[in-house]
């Protein structure tokens, strides 16, 4: 459901910030919108939340606006590369443009720049593909992966986003945050009661105690999620080093799990550390 409209309060009482006309932003309680980019926004919103896309009046029903209210921003947005069309069904979804934006930023840009080469040698060691996470919003996206030496392998694409609490990249992230920064993350997830509450803090803590998250994947059976933090000079999690171990039947020439799990955690630390070094 979409938030309600926000009202234009007396404009004298509150004036636009030097710069900005009246018609610009629109002062409100915690400071001022832009209707404009607050429509361009929700549409983003709206699309990054739906993987089969929305027509035009769809999107206009799931926003609560008429078609001539988004049409344009919609055009706008398909120019700028930040929607695409499917040419047999008029559906429109997010192409990757965000995502690229995302690997623009300098964090992102120096924790890849630094990762890589250790992720491939990891992925190499252990016979197992491997993959970077960092925090967007209230789940985590893959920034970056590779793939082992192996002809077959699980792997998880680069654009995957996955929850906070329904992956091990995620609750490692939580693990390794500070106690605001962490109960602010899981303020904007669903509320939970006061006793699922307490197992979760105590999971949590667990996990920053033992420095890793090993789990029976959430959503593929056989598959063992590891991960390890990627940490910044106060040992927060700036990101999540994650190894989707893949049990193998008959003499596969892979690593047993606590070797995986073992060369995974020398990986992360070393990442962290050149991170910091750089």
């Amino acid at each position: 459901m979409r938030p309600p409209r926000r009202t234009r309060p007396d404009a004298a009482a509150n004036p636009a910030p030097q710069g900005l006309t009246d018609t610009d932003a629109i002062p409100v309680e915690s400071g001022y919108a832009v209707p404009a980019l607050d429509k361009g926004l929700d549409i983003l919103e709206a699309l990054a939340d739906q993987a089969d896309g929305f027509s035009l009046t769809e999107l206009a029903l799931r926003l609560e606006r008429n078609r001539s209210e988004i049409f344009r921003m919609v055009d706008c947005l398909k120019r700028r590369g930040y929607i695409r069309t499917h040419p047999a069904t008029d559906k429109m979804t997010l192409s990757l443009r965000l995502f690229e934006l995302a690997h623009k930023t300098p964090v992102t840009r120096r924790l890849t720049a630094e990762a890589m080469p250790l992720m491939k040698t990891l992925a190499r060691e252990v016979g197992q593909s491997c993959h970077l996470a960092v925090c967007n919003g209230t789940e985590m996206l893959v920034v970056a992966m590779t793939n082992s030496d192996r002809p077959m392998e699980f792997s998880v694409r680069e654009g995957t986003r996955v929850g906070l609490l329904t992956s091990s990249s995620g609750r490692i992230f939580l693990a390794f945050q500070p106690q605001p920064e962490r109960l602010r993350l899981l303020g904007q997830l669903p509320p939970a009661t006061p006793a699922k509450a307490r197992a979760l803090a105590a999971q949590l803590d667990e996990l920053a105690r033992a420095g890793f998250d090993s789990a029976p994947s959430d959503f593929i059976r056989g598959v063992t999620n590891m991960s390890c933090p990627i940490r910044d000079i106060h040992g927060h999690a700036l990101a999540s080093l994650t190894v989707p171990h893949l049990e193998w039947q008959g003499g596969q020439a892979v690593a047993p799990i606590s070797k995986s799990l073992k060369a995974l955690i020398g990986a992360a630390q070393e990442i962290s550390s050149r991170v910091l070094a750089g």
